[in-house]
């Protein structure tokens, strides 16, 4: 069985059009030296695998600490921030979760 890797980390400037633009985003918010930040990109990884056409984005939120302090508000690490096809923000995670509850959730909140 071969390494999950983690998510690409991109700035935030370069995917904040993405959120409502008529498919479902979610902001992966993490820090590079959080294992439970690290474990939860290679879930949203796989995920990716599965589904290509999902808009899942990892964002260093102590890099970008404006951004997931001053915008989203955010006070821990991982974040998981899930927004509709119109940028509605439908539902938000701190902590890390299994695969298979990830499943779960992309399925109630329109990811299919």
């Amino acid at each position: 069985m071969s390494e999950k890797k983690p998510l690409p980390v991109m700035q935030y400037a370069d995917v904040k059009d993405k959120i409502g633009n008529g498919k479902p985003t979610i902001l992966a918010f993490g820090m590079t030296h959080c294992y439970s930040c690290l474990a939860m990109s290679k879930v949203f990884s796989e995920v990716l695998e599965e589904h290509p056409e999902f808009q899942i984005y990892s964002i260093d939120g102590q890099k970008e600490r404006i951004i997931s302090r001053d915008i989203y508000k955010l006070k821990e690490m991982p974040t998981q921030i899930f927004f509709d096809a119109l940028g509605n923000e439908v539902f938000r995670h701190t902590g890390a979760y299994k695969k298979a509850v990830v499943d779960i959730i992309l399925k109630k909140y329109g990811f299919e």
